[in-house]
């Protein structure tokens, strides 16, 4: 190399260090920013994205609101209820049959079976009081119970009175009043004129 040459050489070398001092600047500053977005940034929506898939799941998985029904719809349907749950007072006599089925199946004495029938005007409906002397163990007289409480739903066992004889006596004498609500099968006057208690022998 010429000593003339070698300014132009110098000064070269230096434009050139300048130049490329500058793209790494550039270059650096442009990975820094992205370092810090990506530390940054991304942790933060990350977390919210988690979040925001648990909020939906737990919205899918929630139970739907249950819908508001105004208070006199709502005693409307429990009345509906009410009579739809009743026995129909133009088929006692299915009542009397299954008392007596239930007691053969159980296993115990029913010779008879007293009743009283009853009015409810302002109810609209009719009941029936069902008094029954009956014989056997506890363990049967149990099951008959069960039994008549199945069989006739709408029915209620209101009193039990057991008597026995003697300590020893495994037979039960016992005095059961059950009630039975029934839907009148006629319209209110008449069937409060010709209600009227009865006994039915077996």
């Amino acid at each position: 190399m010429k000593l003339p040459d070698l300014p132009h050489a110098l000064l070269g070398l230096s434009l050139a260090l300048r130049r490329s001092s500058a793209g790494a600047l550039v270059a650096g500053g442009l990975l820094l920013a992205a370092a810090v977005m990506w530390f940054a940034l991304l942790p933060g929506l990350s977390a919210r994205i988690v979040q925001q898939t648990r909020e939906v799941a737990r919205e899918r998985s929630a139970p739907k609101p249950t819908p508001v029904v105004s208070a006199s719809t709502l005693a409307a349907q429990r009345l509906a209820d009410f009579y739809a749950a009743l026995g129909d007072a133009g088929h006692t006599e299915q009542i009397v049959t299954r008392l007596f089925e239930a007691a053969t199946e159980a296993g115990i004495v029913l010779d008879k079976i007293d009743y009283k029938p009853a009015l409810d005007a302002a109810g609209r409906f009719e009941s029936y009081t069902i008094v029954l002397p009956v014989k056997g163990d506890y363990p049967d007289l149990r099951r008959f119970c069960e039994k008549v409480l199945l069989t006739v739903p709408y029915a209620a066992l209101d009193d039990m009175r057991f008597k026995r004889t003697s300590a020893n006596d495994h037979v039960v004498e016992a005095s059961l009043r059950f009630t039975v609500f029934l839907r009148p099968a006629i319209p209110a006057a008449a069937g409060a004129a010709g209600a009227a208690a009865g006994e039915v022998p077996r």
